[in-house]
C-alpha cells in the first residue's frame, strides 16, 4: 500500500480534499474541490515510492488523450511535494454514483439488464481505446463508473498498455482476479484479455461481486488460476437462477480459456449483448428477499416447508391497483427439493422473459 496518508479538510497543492471515494494499491481518490476554479474535482493521489514519477505520469497522459462518452477524460495533472515524498495529483470529473461496485443491492449483485447496459457502454470505450491502440488490462467493476445519464464509463489507466497495430504486449501489471489465463501463462495481453475482463465483470456484476473472489480465496491462486484454464470459471453452479441461457453463453463466451473460442473485438461482444431481450429482471431487498419486476408488475415467493414435502408459492402484485395475487401456475405442492428448485427457476425466468 501507498505511505502517504491525508485527512479530510487537508490542502494539497490547489486541492482541497473533502471526502476519500477510493483507493488503489499504490494512492488514493479524493473528492476535492480545485480552489482556483472552485469546482469539484476526483483527484487520484499517487505516491512515487510505489513506482517513479514518470511511470506515474503515464496513467495521465493516456487518460488526457482520450475523448469518447463512455471513457473518463484526465484533466490534468501536478507533481507536489509533501513532507516526506512527491505525489502525483491526477485531476478528474467527478461522478457522484459512484463505480459500478458501490451501485449493487443488498446481494451484491445489479439487475440484469441494468448491468447488460451498462457493459454494452463499457464495450463503446473500449471499442475506442482499442481503435487508439490501447489495451485497457484492468476491467473490473470499481473501474467502471456510473455518470450523470446512468452510463458506465471506464476509468482507470494505471496499467493500461499502448499497443501498435494491437499486436500482443507485456502486461505492466495484472489484476490478478481477472487475469486472462494466457496473461498468467506469458505475461501478454491483448484485445482478447481486455474481452475476457469484460466477461468476468459482467459475471460477478450480475451474479454477485464477491463469487469469483470467496472461491479464489478458498482454493487459492495456484488452482484458480488452473481452473480459470480450464474454462471452469465462472463455473455454472455459480450463475443465479434468473440468469438466462443465452446470458450464460455470452459469458461463458467471453471468458473462453482458449483466445480463439471467445470475442473477437469488443464490438462483436456488444453486439451479442445488444442482440439481448430481456424485459423483466430480479433484485433482492434490504433483507435480500427477491423481488422480479417486469411490467408495472412486482414478482416474489416463498417456501414452505411440510411432511409431504416443499410448497411453492408464486405471487404478482400490481402497480396500478396494489392488489397482490398468487399466481397458480408457478406454484406447486409436494416438492422435493430438486423439484423446489426447478420451480423457482422457472417461475424467476419467466419474469426475466417477460412471460407473466
Amino acid at each position: 500500500m501507498a505511505l502517504i496518508s491525508f485527512n479530510a479538510g487537508d490542502h494539497l497543492y490547489k486541492y482541497q480534499l473533502n471526502q476519500q471515494i477510493g483507493g488503489g494499491h499504490s494512492g488514493q481518490v479524493w473528492l476535492a474541490q480545485d480552489l482556483t476554479l472552485a469546482k469539484n474535482v476526483a483527484v487520484k493521489i499517487l505516491d512515487e515510492n510505489m513506482a517513479p514519477v514518470a511511470e506515474i505520469l503515464n496513467e495521465a497522459k493516456v487518460g488526457n488523450r482520450l475523448e469518447h462518452a463512455n471513457v473518463v477524460h484526465v484533466h490534468y495533472a501536478d507533481v507536489v511535494q509533501t513532507e516526506s515524498t512527491n505525489v502525483v495529483v491526477i485531476a478528474m470529473d467527478f461522478h457522484p454514483q459512484g463505480s459500478a461496485a458501490a451501485n449493487l443491492n443488498s446481494s451484491n449483485f445489479m439487475p440484469i439488464s441494468e448491468a447488460v447496459r451498462i457493459t454494452i457502454d463499457v464495450l463503446r470505450g473500449l471499442e475506442y481505446l482499442h481503435e487508439s491502440a490501447l489495451y485497457h488490462n484492468d476491467i473490473k467493476p470499481s473501474n467502471i463508473l456510473i455518470g450523470p445519464q446512468n452510463e458506465g464509463l471506464l476509468t482507470d489507466y494505471g496499467i493500461s498498455c499502448v499497443a501498435p497495430g494491437l499486436a500482443p504486449a507485456k502486461a505492466p501489471s495484472a489484476y490478478v482476479l481477472h487475469r486472462a489465463p494466457e496473461t498468467f501463462a506469458d505475461g501478454n495481453i491483448s484485445v482478447q484479455t481486455d474481452i475476457y475482463q469484460v466477461g468476468l465483470t459482467l459475471f460477478r456484476l450480475i451474479n454477485g461481486i464477491g463469487t469469483i473472489r470467496d472461491l479464489r480465496d478458498s482454493v487459492g491462486v495456484t488452482k484458480f488460476e488452473q481452473l480459470k484454464a480450464r474454462g471452469k470459471i465462472p463455473r455454472m453452479q455459480d450463475f443465479l437462477r434468473f440468469v438466462p441461457s443465452n446470458v450464460r453463453k455470452i459469458i461463458r463466451k467471453a471468458t473462453a480459456p482458449d483466445t480463439s473460442q471467445r470475442y473477437q473485438s469488443a464490438l462483436d461482444l456488444r453486439r451479442a449483448l445488444e442482440a439481448l431481450v430481456l424485459p423483466g429482471y430480479w433484485t433482492t431487498n434490504s433483507k435480500g428477499e427477491f423481488i422480479g419486476v417486469f411490467n408495472e408488475q412486482v414478482f416474489r415467493f416463498s417456501t414452505e416447508s411440510t411432511r409431504s414435502g416443499y410448497k411453492f408459492h408464486a405471487y404478482r402484485k400490481r402497480l396500478s391497483s396494489g392488489v397482490e395475487n398468487r399466481v397458480g401456475k408457478m406454484s406447486d405442492v409436494r416438492l422435493d427439493h430438486k423439484r423446489l428448485l426447478e420451480c423457482q427457476k422457472k417461475f424467476m425466468l419467466a419474469v426475466v422473459a417477460g412471460e407473466l
